[in-house]
């Protein structure tokens, strides 16, 4: 038999290309990643083995020198046996499943469809260190490592203040309504929203006007010293949503001072609140530098804008702060989803095969 090589930008193309020139019988006996000087001609290495059929007009040579072969029929078969398994391993589209269990695939699944190369080896790694029988060991392993919290509701006179940090343009005054509404007035949970800080202008009058349509209390705080007086004032029993200004992320002093005054209230509960179709770099680096804040959840917007998910999850585990939810458009209240782990991770696997938009891992 002899070998071929071809480059593609996966396996089925380098599969029909072969079978045009080598044939139907040709088979699959490797595939990996391109090296890098190669990748112009595709991203995927893939190695065929075909079986080259005699001329039809060729003397034929002297049985004294006929060259002896080198393996018997009986050989030649079992060959055929093992590169066919081989092929359909392989072909195969569905990562999962124990035929395809290689963790070198599942690696490049993985970084093919957007986390680091280091996340991708150490989740394929533990991946295949699953049982066999579980057919969605690279999804579940991936689940189980995405950090999330889930809502409690709340009960008959309990308390709960959520506040809304992050910097400016990111969707904490939009979330921070549609919280409002769906976990709070739509489960007959009384709400109150306050402002807090120097926002920008118009964005007090902007979260005012909501507050009225809403008919929840509203209370406009100039300094955080008076939020904390209008906290301590009155013993809310329901939901309070605090709205603060936009971060510089140069503004050491002023994360210094929201950071002092959250440490003096370990009851508010903070949401960092970040576009998923940035890049995680970007937002681990948003991440670091609010550190000081101590944010126990990451809140995601932007969900319907990205293409992919990856960044987001990538965010969530190498951050290790929970995340609780997600906004998925414009409509206020209907927009926002609790974050799910399982949909998440189906996305992820499957955004090598192309056609799965991020928004459908909010609905899973």
């Amino acid at each position: 038999m002899q070998t071929k090589t071809y480059f593609a930008s996966s396996v089925p193309a380098a599969l029909e290309a072969a079978r045009k020139e080598l044939g139907a019988e040709a088979l699959l006996v490797n595939s990996k990643p391109a090296p890098a000087a190669s990748q112009m001609f595709g991203r995927l290495e893939v190695t065929f083995a075909w079986d080259p059929k005699p001329a039809l007009h060729a003397p034929a040579a002297p049985m004294a020198t006929a060259p002896k072969p080198a393996f018997d029929s009986a050989e030649m078969d079992e060959i055929r046996r093992q590169l066919l398994a081989l092929r359909l391993a392989v072909g195969r589209t569905d990562y999962n499943a124990p035929a395809a269990r290689d963790e070198n695939r599942w690696a490049e699944i993985l970084h093919a469809a957007g986390l680091e190369r280091a996340t991708a080896d150490q989740i394929a790694e533990a991946a295949s260190r699953r049982p066999a029988v579980r057919h969605n060991a690279l999804q579940e392993e991936l689940a189980s490592r995405i950090p999330l919290a889930s809502w409690a509701p709340m009960k008959l006179g309990e308390s709960r203040t959520l506040a809304f940090i992050g910097p400016a343009g990111r969707g904490k005054t939009t979330s921070l309504v549609k919280i409002a509404v769906r976990f709070g007035l739509a489960l007959r949970v009384p709400v109150r929203i306050y402002g807090a800080g120097a926002h920008g202008v118009g964005c007090q009058e902007q979260l005012a006007r909501y507050a009225t349509i809403l008919g929840v209390p509203f209370q406009a705080c100039e300094s955080l010293e008076s939020l904390s007086l209008a906290l301590n004032g009155e013993a809310w029993k329901g939901l309070a949503l605090i709205d603060t200004p936009g971060l510089s992320l140069a503004d050491m002093e002023g994360i210094s001072e929201l950071a002092r005054f959250f440490s003096r209230r370990p009851e508010i509960e903070k949401h960092l609140v970040l576009r998923s179709d940035a890049r995680s770099a970007d937002m681990l680096h948003v991440v670091s530098r609010l550190s000081s804040l101590d944010p126990a959840r990451l809140l995601f917007t932007g969900v319907e804008e990205a293409l992919s998910l990856s960044a987001m999850v990538e965010t969530l585990m190498r951050s290790r702060i929970p995340a609780m939810f997600a906004g998925t458009g414009q409509d206020i209240p209907d927009d926002i989803e609790e974050v799910n782990a399982a949909g998440l991770a189906h996305m992820i696997c499957e955004q090598h095969l192309g056609g799965q938009h991020a928004l459908a891992a909010m609905a899973a």
